[in-house]
């Protein structure tokens, strides 16, 4: 108590932002019955213990499954989301004490709170690789800057682990190393000539490595995953993709960019660009800020196909600290601290609403999924022919994740891995166990019969059932859902 009063007035402003922030933005997703799929991807990809997923690095499972296996509580993994998200806006403030003085560094968070990066796609999407990466890659920014300047064998050391735990989490943290690249060309080329440097690269490289071996044994099917996404290689969309991703960055940091141009209304300040004397620091932050979204774009120019606006997301961390940096404005007073907190929680307060209101009124499977009457109905279904238990489920997995998750029995599920050898799954124990597969329409559910059972001979055929289920929201309004699914016997 006693360091807490010895804090200045923005200081405890920002302490008391960073628990509110941590507070609502862990309890909102409680609205919903289910968890998100990607917390729930990460609880099941956890409990496989192994070092690849079909889509990324083992770490997000890893730490998702852990997690939730020892508090049992779908309250725990919004927690540890927003506990990055507090150790990200940290080291973020931190950042910004390198480039402004203390108050506009605080602001330069606060006013992230207008970014809905931080709050409604963590409070709708809850713990994933991304959430990762919004507290990873201001850490790494950080101490790679550090590193260069004061050249601190510690930190060195420290930046190595970070960026292989990064990697570990997510292959887009390649597109924070190549800013980090080019400006230690143009501006610390004596870096390449000190041993911490390469240190730092063992480690990280180390660290990865396990993961690296994982890859190769199963010649890197998880990279087709982004393969996936670029399929769809129309012209039109060489075009429309990167427009609609940009246009979604923008209107990521919109309500950080209102705060900032009230702010400078109040003080009756130019909102003028001022690009100061042409030094390292800035150019970091143009560097930084800039080229993984840049690059994004040109990937989206070049191959087309489906471009996902939250990978941009996660590189938009530097927007408080370059708004303050490069459109500066006046001194900060009392006043206009006060002004911004206020406009934050505002912003903080209609997301809020927001993202309540939806989680509220929506019937989705996805967030109101009735685990216990699927479960029963399909578990019924099985018993009444087989004396043993359901073991395997197959199907998009939307449908079968809540099914394993939240069930005593677990049920494996088939996760799809384009076609290659899967990690997970004995073939001759699947065909001598028997699976349930499940799908929304019949098209998909004989592909996700051939994903799941690759056993089966072509000619194979079997009657689909027809089974509905009930979704009602938190108003109890229902919406009814049909699916078909398929009962595939052991086969001794």
């Amino acid at each position: 108590m006693q360091i807490i009063k010895k804090l200045n007035h923005e200081h405890k402003v920002f302490l008391i932002f960073l628990l509110v922030h941590l507070i609502v933005w862990s309890t909102i997703g409680l609205i919903r019955t289910v968890l998100p799929t990607d917390a729930l991807e990460g609880i099941y990809w956890g409990a496989l213990h192994d070092f690849g997923t079909p889509k990324h690095p083992p770490l997000a499972g890893w730490i998702t499954y852990w997690v939730y296996s020892i508090f049992k509580s779908d309250f725990s993994i919004y927690f540890i989301s927003q506990l990055f998200i507090f150790c990200g806006f940290f080291y973020i403030y931190k950042l910004g004490k390198i480039f402004l003085d203390d108050n506009r560094a605080i602001l330069s968070v606060i006013i992230l709170e207008g970014c809905w990066v931080y709050s409604y796609i963590t409070g709708y999407y809850g713990y994933n690789p991304d959430v990762i990466l919004l507290c990873m890659l201001p850490m790494i920014t950080y101490y790679f800057y550090k590193c260069v300047t004061d050249n601190k064998k510690f930190d060195w050391i420290l930046l190595g682990l970070l960026v292989g735990i990064s990697f570990l989490n997510k292959y887009q943290t390649v597109l924070i190393l190549i800013p980090m690249f080019v400006w230690a060309i143009a501006f610390k080329r004596e870096v390449f000539k000190n041993a911490m440097f390469y240190l730092a690269v063992l480690i990280a490289f180390f660290i990865f490595f396990p993961h690296l071996l994982w890859m190769i044994d199963y010649d890197f099917f998880p990279l087709l995953y982004f393969e996936g996404e670029f399929s769809n290689n129309t012209l039109i969309r060489h075009i429309t993709a990167p427009l609609i991703f940009f246009i979604m960055q923008i209107a990521a940091i919109a309500g950080s960019l209102v705060i900032y141009a009230l702010l400078k209304w109040k003080q009756k300040s130019q909102f003028k660009l001022d690009l100061g004397t042409d030094n390292p620091k800035k150019w970091l932050l143009i560097l930084f800020g800039f080229t993984p979204l840049i690059i994004h774009l040109g990937m989206g120019l070049c191959e087309g196909g489906t471009m996902r606006p939250r990978w941009g997301f996660e590189f938009l961390f530097l927007t408080g600290i370059i708004l303050f940096y490069f459109f500066p404005t006046k001194e900060i007073s009392k006043s206009d601290f006060d002004f911004v907190t206020k406009l934050s929680y505002t912003a903080m307060l209609i997301i809020f609403i927001a993202l309540g209101t939806l989680l509220s009124v929506e019937k989705n499977y996805r967030s109101r999924y009735p685990v216990a009457t699927v479960y029963n109905d399909l578990n019924k279904a099985w018993s009444e022919k087989f004396a043993s238990p359901l073991k395997y489920l197959g199907g998009y997995i939307e449908w079968t994740l809540p099914l394993t998750i939240y069930t005593d029995a677990h049920p494996q599920i088939i996760l799809d891995t384009n076609g290659y050898k899967n990690p997970w799954i004995d073939e001759e124990d699947l065909k001598q166990s028997g699976i349930i597969v499940i799908d929304r329409t019949l098209p998909k559910l004989n592909k996700q019969l051939k994903i799941s059972c690759p056993y089966l001979d072509e000619n194979y055929k079997i009657e689909p059932i027809e089974y509905k289920f009930t979704v009602t929201n938190a108003f109890n309004m229902p919406r009814e859902y049909t699916v078909y699914y398929l009962i595939i016997p052991p086969m001794k």
